[in-house]
């Protein structure tokens, strides 16, 4: 109904304003300069103006089209990129599994800005450049990586520094590490990390530390957290007594536990040091105190590996164990050696059948031999070293 009111409307403003235009038509003049003008009728100009109008909208039309089509290419190129990147990145992680470095750094560093993960490619890219030994190169790309994506810092840093483990960079590994530890501290496989650099750079008192902090994090048996620990304190002795047997004597009185200084492989470890370190006097005053403390065999033995300038206080001290203990041969075995050169002779021949009868032993043949040697007992002499043969050779 609208419609056609307006149609009729249309009509009648027709019929009565067509015959005033059609005699009056208007006039329009345009002059830019004095030489061109331009002369037209209203009802022209306003032709014009439309048609001018519907050609704009044309022209916008196939703009718009020509603009739609370009950015569908680009589209279309970009996801050739990305795909191309990802095929290039899968076979690059493929070459360097299968050992190939050289190709899956090439392969790697191309694709890794349009992977998936840049992050990881990157990383692998690294991997990939220490394989091939290029240390600066390797860098380049854990740096990209750390750029390439948000919150990966802790991630490469670590993957850093287990590179620079494995080319033996340790003084690097562990400023990186410092760094991360500065960045994220308490982190468990930070804590871990030390563990793999302190001993390389020989930092013992530290890898302790750690080690004790740590304990609860760390996927060892009792046994084998034991034997670490001790193993890292044979090495800070060994260390320390280079420097001096005091300094050994200093953490061992004043900076070690209770339970430390009663345990038999950690006194034996220290006897090590002092010897190692050639400081006779502390090893035997640490031996005889020992021994005085309570007699034991395994420490015995090292009066054999000292230089002993007080030979008559540790005799009295084993002959006064050896009432207690008359039939232990290495106590009998011990005080022979340290009679031997005070010229007792018959003292040493009696400690020495005493401990070949209670325990024989190959050295006790020979020593025994070697003074019934000197003695120009000869017969008894190659008797003993006869025996020592035979136990020697039925020992193997």
């Amino acid at each position: 109904m609208l419609r056609v009111i307006v149609v009729v409307l249309a009509l009648i403003a027709g019929l009565i304003f067509g015959p005033e235009i059609s005699t009056n038509k208007g006039y329009i003049l345009i002059s830019l300069d004095s030489y061109t003008t331009y002369e037209t009728t209203i009802i022209n100009a306003v032709l014009v103006v439309v048609v001018v109008y519907f050609l704009l909208l044309f022209l916008e039309w196939v703009l718009r089209k020509l603009l739609s089509i370009s950015s569908v290419t680009r589209g279309w190129l970009g996801q050739r990129k990305t795909k191309k990147a990802q095929r290039n990145s899968m076979l690059g992680m493929l070459a360097l599994f299968e050992g190939n470095s050289k190709q899956a750094q090439k392969l790697l560093s191309k694709s890794a800005e349009r992977s998936e993960a840049p992050a990881l490619t990157y990383i692998a890219a690294a991997r990939a450049a220490q394989q091939e030994g290029d240390y600066t190169l390797r860098d380049d790309y854990l740096k990209q990586a750390t750029e390439s994506q948000k919150g990966c810092r802790l991630a490469v840093g670590l993957v850093w520094v287990e590179l620079q483990i494995e080319a033996k960079q340790f003084k690097n590994a562990l400023l990186t590490l410092n760094e991360l530890d500065s960045s994220f501290p308490g982190h468990k496989r930070i804590a871990k990390l030390y563990l793999d650099i302190y001993p390389p750079l020989k930092e013992w008192s530290k890898f302790i530390a750690v080690l004790d902090e740590q304990r609860k994090y760390l996927s060892y048996t009792d046994d084998q957290f034991d034997a670490i620990k001790l193993d890292a304190y044979q090495h800070l002795f060994k260390q320390l007594a280079t420097q001096s047997g005091e300094a050994v004597q200093d953490l061992w009185n004043n900076r070690s536990s209770r339970w430390m200084r009663k345990d038999l492989d950690y006194q034996k470890a220290i006897l090590d040091a002092f010897i190692a370190g050639k400081h006779f006097q502390f090893a035997e005053h640490f031996l005889q105190e020992k021994l005085k403390e309570k007699l034991s065999l395994p420490l015995l033995a090292y009066a054999d590996q000292i230089p002993i300038s007080n030979r008559q206080k540790l005799i009295l001290l084993l002959e006064k164990n050896l009432k207690k203990d008359p039939d232990n041969a290495a106590i009998h075995h011990a005080l022979a050696k340290l009679k031997l050169d005070d010229d007792k002779d018959q003292d040493v021949i009696e400690h020495l059948k005493k401990s070949i009868e209670l325990e024989p032993s190959v050295d006790s043949f020979a020593l025994l031999g070697k003074v019934l040697e000197k003695m120009d007992n000869l017969d008894e002499a190659n008797n003993y070293y006869r025996q020592g043969m035979l136990l020697l050779m039925s020992s193997k």
